[in-house]
């Protein structure tokens, strides 16, 4: 296997991370997963516009230019040979001294890891859900419209669901109304009509999320836990696949078309 480690294509165990980078101490960090295919990753641009956003939010600078790091990418899926794939892209402030507070913009030295795996092999794999009880998503907070870490509260809620023999968490926001699930969006057929969240409820603003709302004339609502339960069909999706929920709290659910139809769109 090799990474791109700050620009240089090297094995992950020749990497060596700087105890004090706050990516390690503090979770100081945004990220981007994109889905390689055919050698290419997939809507680059609308991953690295949301990018851009993380790193305004957090007043991180970037230490490259969009020419640069789709440059970086190719050359490592290149030498990965792995033509279709999923693509992290992590960024993080980089090493500081101790303490919150950030160094300025201009002292910063982020550290940045692209790495290629192969397609979750579950990507497109019906699960059961449950309703996280472990935590909430907080949808004021600006950090629910990127990809930040760290990702503790999707990693609580995902440990709640396996305990509960299930694979994934569906997740309310501090106002009770569903958010999103541990690592995906969540769509309903609710009265016949598809329905997501509104990003005013905190769930990502997701590239295939997007897509999908798009092209299968989706609205966005807001979800309320009765609604959710009385659903007709629900499924989660990502940049890798489109997952039908088939039970949530134990409760059967049929894997119904208008999932099949998302797959189809998602590819």
């Amino acid at each position: 296997m090799v990474i791109d480690f700050n620009g240089h294509l090297v094995p992950p165990e020749a990497v060596r991370i700087d105890p004090f980078d706050r990516g390690f101490t503090l979770g100081d960090g945004i990220f981007e997963s994109l889905r390689v295919s055919g050698g290419a990753p997939e809507f680059a641009d609308a991953h690295l516009d949301r990018l851009d956003r993380a790193a305004e939010v957090t007043a991180m600078p970037l230490p490259f230019t969009r020419p640069e790091i789709l440059d970086r990418m190719a050359r490592l899926i290149a030498a990965a040979g792995m033509a279709d794939g999923a693509l992290r892209l992590m960024v993080s402030r980089g090493a500081a001294a101790r303490g919150v507070a950030a160094p300025p913009p201009e002292d910063c030295r982020p550290t940045v890891v692209i790495s290629v795996h192969p397609l979750p092999p579950t990507r497109n794999a019906s699960v059961a859900a449950v309703i996280a009880t472990v935590t909430r998503r907080n949808e004021f907070s600006p950090f629910s419209r990127v990809k930040a870490a760290p990702y503790l509260d999707s990693i609580v809620a995902l440990e709640e669901a396996k305990g509960k023999n299930a694979q994934d968490a569906v997740l309310f926001n501090t106002q009770g109304r569903v958010a999103s699930a541990c690592y995906a969006n969540l769509f309903a057929v609710i009265g016949g009509r598809l329905v997501t969240p509104p990003l005013a409820d905190g769930p990502l603003p997701g590239v295939t999320r997007g897509r999908v709302l798009a092209a299968l004339d989706g609205v966005e609502d807001g979800i309320s836990p009765d609604a959710l339960a009385g659903a007709e069909e629900i499924f989660l999706t990502n940049s890798f696949g489109i997952r039908s929920v088939i039970a949530l709290d134990g409760r059967p659910l049929p894997e119904g078309p208008m999932a099949a139809k998302a797959r189809a769109i998602a590819g």
